[in-house]
């Protein structure tokens, strides 16, 4: 009994040292600026970082933005008009892999780097990037003219 009880211990440690929350940086600067997470340079994806993308009525803030694999990007709108941010390219959103505009409404769509919607004012969307690249995004309902550039490394 009281190996089981030890090992009960020892297993809700090993739980508990692998419930890191993930640190939200928030992202600010001018368009055409990188972002990048100062305290935390070394993020893989066993330490994941979330940053966040403003839509704004300028289009994304900041435009271009640099992460690690397995990071996650959330996309919240300051706009008063709806966004709906996408894999580049319009109309279909295939850049990023796996991803395309088909798969919006199907068991699919939590995998693929589409909102799948506009997003209303003060709403957010993320998305988890698991492939290294570079990939083109773009406002699906204000295109052209607002796109931006996630940089997985």
């Amino acid at each position: 009994m009281k190996k089981i009880v030890i090992l009960m211990f020892l297993l809700g440690i090993l739980v508990l040292a692998g419930c890191k929350s993930t640190q939200d940086t928030a992202t600010q600067g001018t368009t055409g600026n990188t972002a990048t997470n100062n305290e935390d340079q070394g993020s893989t994806t066993s330490n994941p970082t979330t940053y966040t993308v403003k839509v704004t009525s300028d289009g994304f803030l900041p435009k271009e933005l640099t992460i690690k694999k397995g990071d996650t990007v959330k996309w919240v709108n300051e706009n008063s008009k709806e966004s709906w941010p996408a894999s580049a390219k319009h109309p279909t959103h295939t850049v990023y892999p796996g991803s395309g505009i088909e798969k919006c409404g199907t068991s699919e769509q939590s995998k693929i780097f589409d909102a799948c919607r506009g997003l209303k004012t003060g709403e957010l969307w993320s998305f988890t990037f698991n492939e290294a690249g570079e990939w083109g995004y773009h406002d699906h309902l204000n295109f052209p003219g607002s796109s931006g550039k996630i940089i997985v490394q």
